[in-house]
């Protein structure tokens, strides 16, 4: 996952964490004249190859891992760690195997089942939490304002989002509501039917001095990470992906000026790749 979360154990003591999902089965793409064939002879072969398998029994399985980091260690990277577009060093932040998730039925109802899901970030169970991550506290409240106007204001009865465990809240009709319930008191605290409150669990505190500004992200380092990843592939994927760009860049509508701009990132990234996109589109390199 791109978001940062917080883990918080008994005693309250808080731990950055994120989350990733690896296939068991590994990984494998498809190259731009195959996707091109293939797409062109099934535009959902992957869906199809994913609800073939389940029903034929070979579930497709996915190892959950998290990686953790101490908040006091946040400063010491030459990035922010809160920032959603970088990933997080797997040499020093090692992965954590935590888990697995196995497809093994495939729905009976695609509307019901699928196209009325609601993911939600801020559904989380206690020990998880959220942290600064800007995006993620955007994402909190604006996934929910999204559902309401997606599915209606009680989409959380819908089957697909309700939850399997008794539960108990004040929230009563609505629009569009699916379920009857006795009781008459819709507001707490009350008298007439007093309720035991849930367990409560610790949640991070921090004690904040000083001046709260909207800014940009200081310790930003855009361009290492794209660097290391295009130094990792082999040279037959350096070409295809160098390709890809001078075929973006050639767009007869952009100027020499934005093409020079797109290859100054490039060589930010790495000089080599900076140059090769240069020389085929006759842009003369920045570096």
């Amino acid at each position: 996952g791109v978001h940062t979360f917080t883990l918080i154990n008994r005693s309250g003591k808080v731990t950055y964490v994120k989350f990733h999902w690896r296939p068991t089965c590994g990984e494998k793409n498809l190259l731009e004249d195959e996707a091109i064939r293939v797409g062109g002879e099934n535009h959902s072969h992957a869906t199809q190859d994913l609800y073939e398998t389940i029903a034929a029994g070979n579930f497709p399985e996915w190892k959950l891992y998290i990686q953790t980091m101490d908040p006091a260690d946040e400063d010491k990277f030459d990035f922010d760690p809160l920032d959603t577009t970088k990933t997080w060093p797997e040499d020093i932040l090692p992965l954590q195997p935590v888990g697995r998730l196995v497809l093994n039925k495939n729905v009976d109802n695609f509307f019901t089942e699928n196209e009325q899901l609601a993911f939600y970030p801020a559904h989380v169970v206690p020990g998880i939490y959220f942290s600064n991550d800007k995006m993620l506290q955007a994402r909190t409240f604006a996934y929910a304002d999204t559902h309401r106007y997606r599915l209606g204001v009680n989409y959380l009865q819908l089957p697909v989002n309700a939850p399997k465990c008794p539960h108990t809240n004040n929230h009563r009709d609505g629009a569009m509501t699916m379920i009857h319930r006795d009781e008459e008191i819709d507001y707490f605290p009350s008298r007439f039917d007093p309720v035991r409150e849930a367990e409560r669990h610790p949640i991070p505190t921090a004690i904040i001095s000083g001046r709260r500004e909207k800014q940009i992200i200081p310790k930003e380092n855009n361009f290492k990470e794209p660097g290391d990843r295009y130094r990792s592939w082999d040279p037959a994927r350096q070409e295809r992906f160098v390709g890809r760009f001078v075929k973006a860049l050639s767009d007869p509508r952009l100027t020499y000026e934005i093409c020079s701009i797109w290859e100054t990132y490039l060589s930010q990234a790495d000089k080599s790749l900076g140059m090769k996109v240069a020389s085929r589109l006759n842009v003369r390199p920045t570096m």
